[in-house]
């Protein structure tokens, strides 16, 4: 089958021929329907500086259909109601089973987490192994290419608006800075609470008028700061950061309100001086990473129900060099994803 792997940071993606895996004990093969493309998986490709296990196939983004089970997945499967030839999004948390953080269902925080993509085989590939059948949602009607964006892009921003749920009270001035695939998810989100005013920052003209398509009460153009009071009324009671470059940071921190929250969602290698009077005074600095499977399941219910629009490109998997160059030049609008 093709996989398309990385050996180092910095060195190209080798595009290989690699044995079908077979799965054992509890494990579930899914054949691939659809990928998406990540900025992370970017920083994972091309640099050092998340946690990784290489050499790796890429691809954290996945949905497709269950393929094969091992011998002891077939309790699990039926307790999951899933089926071969059953389209599944794959959960990207695959944590101990066993520790604290894994018995309150937050495997994504679990310390010995073996995630796809990073640490374990991933969805650029035909065929990928999934731990268990805990880590799969059932798709029903959604079809596996379009959902693939679900299971991180979708999830991501969904968790961090949960998190922020104190500071997302009726009145509040939210500001998203970043309206790539996750920022489109958060404004959808958003509007689904009653009495916010929300400001996106953008550094693509077209990307603004989409925000403005979807909700957005302020458009920023490269993020003029005299704006942000002027059109929200005051600094921001949140702010999601969805770059998370050393810019962004600076930018969230210096716009956000006295008591409010900074949510810090992309992860662009940015640093920011955590100091007693860099940030107004009582003012939050928070991350978020992934979503828990509860999570993922009320994304899927929401995209289920038509509650949610997503733009999916979709390229064949053999053209994954290309589709990590396009998405480093900004030049996409909402997920390419990789097709077998």
């Amino acid at each position: 089958m093709l996989a398309v792997r990385t050996y180092a940071p910095g060195e190209p993606l080798r595009i290989e021929e690699v044995p079908l895996p077979t799965p054992k004990g509890t494990e579930i093969r899914i054949r691939v329907g659809g990928c998406g493309v990540c900025h992370t998986d970017l920083h994972i490709a091309r640099t050092n500086r998340i946690r990784v296990l290489r050499p790796l196939t890429l691809g954290h983004e996945v949905a497709g259909w269950v393929d094969a089970a091992g011998p002891g997945a077939a309790t699990e499967l039926k307790r999951a109601r899933l089926a071969e030839g059953d389209g599944v999004l794959v959960y990207g948390g695959w944590g101990c089973g066993a520790c604290t953080q894994c018995a309150a269902g937050e495997e994504q925080r679990c310390e010995r987490s073996a995630s796809p993509g990073f640490q374990r085989d991933g969805g650029y590939a035909d065929y990928m192994l999934v731990p268990r059948a805990r880590h799969l949602v059932p798709l029903g009607h959604l079809h596996p290419d379009h959902a693939a964006p679900l299971a991180d892009a979708g999830v991501t921003p969904w968790r961090a608006i949960q998190r922020a749920s104190a500071w997302l009270q009726p009145g509040a001035r939210v500001l998203l800075i970043g309206f790539g695939g996750l920022g489109q998810f958060a404004l959808q989100y958003l509007r689904l609470i009653p009495d916010l005013t929300v400001a996106v920052r953008e550094l693509n003209p077209e990307k603004l008028a989409l925000a403005g398509d979807l909700g957005a009460d302020l458009g920023l153009l490269m993020g003029d700061e005299a704006l942000v009071e002027l059109g929200l009324g005051g600094p921001a009671d949140v702010v999601f950061d969805f770059v998370g470059n050393d810019q962004s940071l600076d930018y969230a921190a210096r716009n956000v309100a006295p008591g409010g929250l900074v949510s810090v969602v992309g992860e662009g290698g940015g640093r920011y001086e955590f100091t007693f009077d860099r940030l107004p005074v009582e003012a939050s600095l928070t991350t978020t990473a992934w979503g828990s499977f509860a999570d993922l399941r009320e994304v899927v219910r929401l995209a289920k129900r038509g509650r949610l629009k997503w733009h999916v490109e979709r390229m064949p998997l053999s053209d994954a060099v290309a589709a990590h160059d396009r998405l480093a030049d900004g030049q996409v609008s909402g997920r390419i994803v990789l097709v077998p």
